[in-house]
């Protein structure tokens, strides 16, 4: 099987292939031998390379919202219709990867943020999940307040990324 996933405005080829009760997984050029299982709805066990990693995984349409270890990691698996120009570009809007209660916000309409740095944390199932800054940048805009509910795929937070800061000349 080969998908095309898109993951942080890039976009990575996986090719899937059976061994046995396991698959190996192609990414780019690199080669994982993968297995999972499924503890609970939604809760995987996941052997990459012998070593066991714990995730939660969420859908909806062609997006996968990956928990591990605090983190939310989205990808969306493309279709090959894909715009020209879209290559590259990191969408503005973080959007939540879950159904549930947000309990806190982090983060304030024109506030910097840091890379990582926690926005939000909603809690789904007794379990919290903090949703951080895929970037550098300001947010621009805060959809949602405390208390309130939320389904996966809403827009949270509308952030512009920081622009690369070009070094003056000397000769200006």
């Amino acid at each position: 099987m080969e998908f095309q996933y898109e993951y942080a405005g890039k976009s990575y080829p996986v090719r899937m292939a059976r061994d046995g009760d396991r698959f190996t997984a192609t990414i780019g050029d690199k080669k994982y031998s993968v297995s999972s299982k499924e503890i609970k709805p939604g809760f995987f066990i996941i052997q990459i390379d012998g070593k066991p990693v714990k995730v939660s995984i969420a859908s909806e349409g062609n997006h996968r919202h990956i928990f591990h270890a605090g983190a939310v990691y989205r990808f969306t698996k493309l279709d090959g219709r894909r715009k020209k120009g879209e290559e590259g570009e990191i969408s503005p809007e973080i959007t939540s990867p879950i159904s549930g209660k947000l309990v806190k916000v982090d983060s304030e309409e024109g506030k910097a943020v840091e890379e990582g740095q926690t926005l939000m944390t909603i809690e789904a199932m007794k379990m919290e999940y903090q949703i951080k800054a895929p970037y550098e940048g300001l947010v621009e805009k805060v959809n949602f307040k405390e208390g309130e509910q939320v389904d996966i795929g809403m827009v949270l937070i509308v952030m512009e990324k920081k622009a690369v800061e070009e070094t003056a000349s000397d000769d200006d």
